[in-house]
């Protein structure tokens, strides 16, 4: 599967990370596992997705993965000319996940 990652919410997070970090590790390894068309993470309940996913990448399948230090990756399957493109949304900490997810 092809896997893209938002230029806003996710690419700066993910360029600044340590390369030797257990954190950047398991982010690399799920992009490894999307391209290999595995399925990571759990998938959100559609009143689960926030509205700002929605009005933005027009998803209505959103995945959470959860990362080492309580960060928190979340993508989104879409299906474009028939072929499924994962989109990876934002990667961010624990307090700005739960401000995006408003806990």
């Amino acid at each position: 599967m092809d896997v893209s990652g938002d230029p806003r919410d996710f690419v700066p997070s993910y360029t600044s990370l340590n390369k030797n970090s257990a954190l950047y590790r398991k982010v690399k390894e799920t992009i490894d596992d999307l391209k290999k068309d595995r399925i990571a993470g759990l998938r959100l309940k559609r009143e689960q997705i926030p509205q700002y996913y929605v009005k933005k990448h027009d998803v209505n399948a959103v995945y959470k993965v959860d990362l080492p230090g309580y960060w928190r990756l979340t993508y989104g399957i879409l299906v474009i000319h028939g072929e499924r493109k994962a989109l990876l949304m934002e990667l961010f900490d624990h307090d700005k996940y739960n401000k995006r997810f408003g806990y």
